[in-house]
């Protein structure tokens, strides 16, 4: 090999290492931006949840007191503290999943057994949560696992029609795995991933150095596993 030749394939390595450099630079500049954004999303969030709970919550609870006092003098009217307690009780579940305050009261460990109650409590759905994770993670990590489980739990409710569902998360050596399984319907993962809403858990797994992988099969359930670095 001449002197030119060698020269010529160092020139290619050096540009090879400055392409790799600038990849690896625009990726992390991408993930800090879907970041930035998914943030800013949490921050909208909580403002609307402190509205609905501040303003149509208390509405709501005034106006159910009033029928409580109406009821005990008129019973025949009792359908409408009914409607009116089932809708105050649908608004606090509303505000609690757009802004779960839970995760900085209790931590992740309730919050995530909270959301899988609040989920299939009204669902004829059999589940399984086990959680063991450190309490001291980063709250942006916190509300990110939270986010993912609630948007796969949510997937399962509207299209799995499963009858089971096991939720498991756990740290070991400086790694979070998070695995959600449904024996439900099922569907072709190419086909189907963008028309049910995972492509937005693929997009935080990235933003996040998340791998997450999707396994489904037609009337044989899906497998939903993500490993997150610490």
């Amino acid at each position: 090999m001449n002197e030119r030749t060698t020269l010529l394939i160092e020139k290619i390595k050096q540009q090879q290492r400055l392409l790799k450099h600038q990849l690896e630079t625009e990726q992390s500049q991408l993930s800090d931006l879907a970041k930035r954004m998914w943030a800013q999303q949490e921050a909208e969030k909580a403002k609307l949840s402190r509205e609905l709970h501040d303003g149509v919550g208390q509405i709501l609870t005034g106006l159910t007191r009033k029928l409580q006092q109406l009821t005990s003098d008129m019973p025949e009217h009792a359908n409408l503290l009914t409607l009116s307690e089932m809708a105050l009780a649908d608004i606090r579940s509303l505000s609690r999943l757009m802004s779960p305050s839970i995760l900085e009261d209790l931590g992740l460990n309730s919050a995530i057994s909270w959301l899988c109650r609040s989920m299939f409590e009204q669902e004829t759905i059999d589940y399984e949560c086990d959680i063991n994770v450190d309490e001291t993670l980063d709250p942006d990590l916190n509300i990110f696992i939270f986010r993912i489980s609630q948007e796969a739990l949510t997937n399962i409710v509207k299209h799995a029609n499963a009858k089971h569902v096991k939720l498991f998360l756990s740290c070991h050596h400086q790694t979070l795995r998070l695995d959600i399984i449904d024996d439900g319907n099922g569907f072709e993962v190419e086909n189907t991933t963008k028309g049910i809403g995972l492509t937005s858990l693929q997009d935080r797994a990235m933003a996040f150095s998340a791998e997450l992988v999707i396994q489904s099969h037609l009337n044989k359930g899906t497998h939903i596993s993500m490993v997150i670095p610490v």
